[in-house]
């Protein structure tokens, strides 16, 4: 009887073993996920207001500042923003940029900037009164 619940401790610590690295997966997934949501989110929010401000006031210098002010879950440098003025089809696109960077590969506090994951980029158009 002693020898089965030693073989059947074995048995549950490979099980632990082979399963751990799928769950960190899993958590890393999930995550990191997670984060390039809320920053895509950030930035269509971001895109959306400037948009309306160039569509309600005309002002088109000011889209960087508007985009830049509103978008403070990231480093707002990193962010760009680009207006397209369609005046055949009457229509303004705000588009804006962000090179994202991993949450477990970026170190803010060495100031080691690494390479960009994949660039996303929210746009959106609105018609010109």
């Amino acid at each position: 009887m002693r020898e089965t619940s030693k073989r059947q401790y074995g048995m549950a610590t490979i099980e632990v073993a082979l399963i751990m690295p799928l769950l960190a997966a899993l958590l890393y997934v999930l995550v990191e996920g997670g984060n390039t949501i809320r920053v895509y989110s950030a930035l269509s929010e971001a895109s959306r207001a400037a948009a309306r401000q160039v569509v309600m006031t005309g002002d088109e210098a000011g889209v960087q500042d508007v985009v830049r002010s509103l978008v403070t879950i990231i480093p707002a440098q990193n962010v760009t923003a680009r207006l397209i003025r369609d005046n055949a089809k009457g229509m303004v696109t705000v588009e804006v940029s962000y090179g994202y960077r991993s949450l477990f590969t970026a170190n803010p506090a060495s100031g080691d900037p690494h390479d960009a994951l994949y660039t996303l980029t929210a746009r959106t158009s609105m018609p010109l009164p």
